[in-house]
């Protein structure tokens, strides 16, 4: 059960079922409701009633570093108001990581994101693999079912009590 709101953002666009397929697996392992928003709504409005219905996991849907029209954007916004943030990515066909994952993860700590936690979205979990890329990897879960996904909400638990 998680006792504050957390948002969930794709490093770079991810496959819309994909990633809600993956925030429906995670809140309901975590207990909570699951709400989505678009990152064309304002993200000050949003935010400023985020913890007003109690805890829940918000998906946000679509590139959470777009620069709106009117010069909003959505990381900056969960920086500057402190929300606790899950970034997920998806490896390449080949397992490997694709260089949007890094830079999104820079972005984030740029714009002083807390994030929780970095989590693959299906393909093979190669651990050294990604001990080698230096990437803050919380762990992993399939793409489809709940494989890895105990050991998963326990490492986000531990890093949501920091």
């Amino acid at each position: 059960m998680l006792d504050q709101s957390m948002v969930v953002i794709g490093a770079g666009p991810l496959p819309e079922l994909l990633m809600r397929g993956a925030c429906t697996t995670l809140a309901e392992a975590f207990g909570v409701p699951l709400s989505t928003i678009a990152v064309g709504e304002s993200p000050q409005s949003f935010l400023a009633d985020l913890h007003r219905d109690g805890p829940h996991l918000v998906r946000l849907a679509g590139d959470s570093g777009r620069v709106a029209v009117d010069g909003s954007c959505w990381i900056d916004a969960l920086g500057a108001w402190r929300v606790p943030t899950l970034l997920l990515a998806t490896p390449l066909a080949d397992g490997a990581i694709p260089g949007v994952v890094p830079a999104y993860l820079a972005l984030c700590q740029s714009r002083r994101v807390p994030l929780i936690g970095l989590i693959q979205i299906g393909g093979a979990w190669r651990l050294s693999e990604r001990r080698r890329d230096g990437l803050p990897w919380s762990g992993w879960m399939a793409d489809h079912g709940d494989e890895g996904l105990d050991a998963l909400v326990t490492v986000l638990q531990r890093q949501l009590r920091r």
